[in-house]
């Protein structure tokens, strides 16, 4: 038995209240009149007969009332077994699959040390206690129901497969804290792993357990050195082969220092191959320039010649597409080179751009093949042939992409081309007022914009007013002009900007945004959309259609095994796959694009250093129930019991005592009263 609040037993003392009332308050007289104490002899008067308790039922209920109050606010409560309460116990083994338990231990990974050590705890269930089996990796998934079934519980130990996902313990505390709390039964748990450090969250408060939870550590391995591909640095897409270069690092793990040799592997041929020197618990890198890819996807790997424990993160597979550079006509009269040099300069600034552009003046580009552009670009024009506009119109229509500055020059015309908006004229910041207008209201979400808030310091000095009756405004300056606007044309659409590409009319070609909202328009605007990265870790997601776009239309994932990820039914309409397995992903996404996925290990899960002793004993004694060993007697005390307040019962004894001591308390003074009253007749 104990009390939460024992300071509160203070209130004890108060019990000499009652004492005073019926005790020593008696000893006082009432006065009587006297002519004259001057024949009476002085002396001192024994009040010992009136020391004495009247009414002495009614001081006993007051003196309980008092001390009941005092326990009640010290808040008095037992331990009680839970396991008494509820008759009833919840056993769960939770089985680390986590990428680093391929480790080799002898002739068996830890994987398959974990599964025997799982079975040996399902063993020592008592018969009838209802167990679940789960698999622990970066998800946790539940092999089984909360079952009494031995043989279903040791055939989902058997199922448990090697991953490649990084493990996260932090995912099991939660669970176990909502099982808990939904179950309101104990839990006895038995986390079976190589007890990775790295598997621990950031917060150690993330790895709390509740009260009622006893968590058992089944340590598999230990330590080891170990050497890895950890990082790759590659483009996604190479247009020259002779020159990309790829840079990968070597890390060694508790590992002293050793020379490694590490080769570049493409589509199953080792392409080439040098040595690299790793320091002890250090790092090293190596650079491989040129790849001799061919066109399209490529399949890729940096593999080094380790021979410890962990062989599968001797390998860090990438993909690399080879593809020709998109390009893109750009229509200039040159009256104005800057707009051109500036807007090549920002589509190019990448050595391995997948852009190129090809310059051509307005009646040439009337009769250019549109079908080898992604898209076109109307550099402020004031003079548009007729077969140029007819050109523009049906290729934006049959979805191509158009985008027109609207410079000062083209207020010699009375509309957008191709948009349709009219061009109402121009506008020039004062000198003695604004001086220069700044971005305004835009559409946060919409890709070309959306990096538009690092847009604050651009100053607008000139701007070109356009009508938007026809038109979607995407953004607008200050002043509320109309600035960057959106219209569909057919299948494709025309994107107007109302300033030039130069520095005319802004600043805007000096400042570090230019270079990303020039690219991210034609990205938008050449159909491409935002590019999806193709080498990514395990448990990253791969988009299959944007939104609400391409609903019912079929879309394809398969893994590295050439398994099919989605049923028939998700292929449909899920947004997105889950790649949950080191290796390639052959991906056809709604849109039709073909995508060549490369997915790696979390190499966190290389450092094989174990959690401290220390923290392994902390977390395990969070839940309150667990027996370390070194004191036996207190965790027999602690174990699997919980705390019963008593307050309850002692406040309603309080209301009984309370009632009675108001109907004793009545009829004794009524007692007294009727008395005086008699005695005064």
């Amino acid at each position: 038995m104990g009390l939460f609040s024992p300071w509160f037993l203070g209130g004890l003392f108060a019990v000499g209240l009652p004492v005073w009332l019926h005790l020593l308050k008696r000893s006082k007289e009432d006065p009587q009149l006297f002519p004259s104490l001057m024949f009476f002899e002085h002396r001192e008067t024994s009040s010992v007969m009136h020391r004495r308790i009247d009414y002495l039922l009614l001081f006993l209920l007051r003196a309980a009332m008092l001390i009941l109050l005092a326990l009640l606010f010290a808040h008095p409560f037992i331990r009680q077994s839970s396991a008494a309460q509820r008759g009833d116990r919840l056993t769960v083994v939770a089985v680390d699959r986590s990428f680093s338990m391929r480790t080799k231990e002898g002739s068996s990974t830890r994987l398959d040390l974990a599964k025997e050590e799982a079975q040996k705890v399902l063993a020592g269930v008592p018969t009838g206690t209802k167990a679940q089996v789960v698999a622990l990796s970066g998800i946790l998934e539940a092999m089984t129901q909360q079952i009494s079934d031995p043989n279903e519980l040791r055939a989902a130990i058997a199922a448990v497969k090697e991953g490649d996902s990084r493990a996260d313990f932090g995912v099991l505390a939660r669970y176990l804290r909502t099982l808990r709390e939904q179950a309101d039964i104990p839990l006895e748990v038995h986390l079976i792993s190589d007890l990775q450090k790295s598997a621990q969250p950031a917060g150690f408060a993330d790895l709390r357990l509740d009260d009622g939870t006893k968590l058992v550590l089944h340590p598999i391995g230990k330590a080891a050195p170990n050497w890895s591909v950890e990082s790759v640095n590659a483009p996604a897409r190479l247009y020259d082969p002779k020159t990309v270069r790829i840079n990968a690092t070597i890390a060694g793990f508790n590992a002293p220092a050793a020379t490694r040799n590490v080769s570049l592997i493409l589509n199953g041929k080792t392409v080439g191959s040098k040595q690299v020197m790793v320091d002890a618990n250090g790092r090293g890198s190596v650079e491989f320039v040129g790849l001799e890819a061919t066109y399209g996807y490529n399949k890729c790997e940096i593999k080094i010649d380790s021979t410890d424990s962990l062989a599968a993160d001797d390998r860090y597979v990438f993909s690399v597409e080879r593809t020709d550079p998109k390009k893109v006509l750009f229509i200039d009269d040159g009256r104005h080179p800057k707009s051109q040099k500036f807007f090549a300069a920002a589509l190019t600034s990448d050595p391995d751009s997948e852009f190129s552009v090809d310059v051509l003046r307005p009646e040439v580009a009337a009769n250019a093949n549109y079908s080898n552009y992604t898209l076109a670009v109307l550099s402020e024009p004031s003079n548009m042939p007729a077969p140029l506009t007819a050109a523009l119109q049906r290729y934006v229509e049959q979805g191509g992409g158009l985008m027109v500055a609207v410079g000062v020059d083209s207020v010699a015309l009375s509309k957008v081309p191709v948009m349709d908006v009219p061009i109402q004229g121009t506008k020039l910041a004062t000198r003695s007022g604004e001086r220069f207008w700044s971005i305004g209201d835009f559409d946060q979400n919409h890709q070309v914009l959306k990096n538009l808030d690092h847009m604050n310091g651009v100053k607008f000095y000139q701007s070109v007013t356009l009508g938007t009756d026809k038109a979607n405004v995407l953004a607008r300056l200050s002043d509320g002009s109309p600035l960057v606007l959106e219209r569909r044309v057919g299948e494709g659409f025309v994107l107007a900007y109302a300033a030039s590409f130069d520095e005319r009319q802004n600043d805007l070609p000096y400042k570090p945004i230019y270079v990303p909202f020039v690219q991210d328009a034609v990205k938008y605007l050449g159909g491409g959309g935002v590019n999806q990265p193709v080498n990514v870790q395990v448990d990253s997601a791969v988009e299959l259609r944007a939104g609400v776009q391409n609903q019912g239309v079929s879309a394809e994932v398969l893994d590295p095994d050439g398994n099919r990820v989605l049923s028939l039914e998700e292929s449909a309409s899920a947004p997105s796959a889950m790649l949950t397995k080191e290796g390639f992903y052959d991906v056809k996404t709604a849109a039709g694009r073909r995508l060549l996925v490369a997915t790696h290990a979390d190499r966190r899960e290389s450092d094989l250093t174990v959690m401290e002793p220390e923290t392994q004993e902390l977390w395990s004694s969070t839940g309150g129930s667990v027996d370390t060993g070194k004191n036996p007697a207190k965790a027999g005390v602690n174990a699997d019991s919980t705390p019963w307040s008593l307050a309850p019962y002692i406040l309603v004894l309080l209301l009984l005592v309370a009632l009675a001591e108001s109907v004793i308390a009545n009829r004794y003074l009524r007692s007294s009263i009727h008395t005086e009253e008699t005695i005064k007749a």
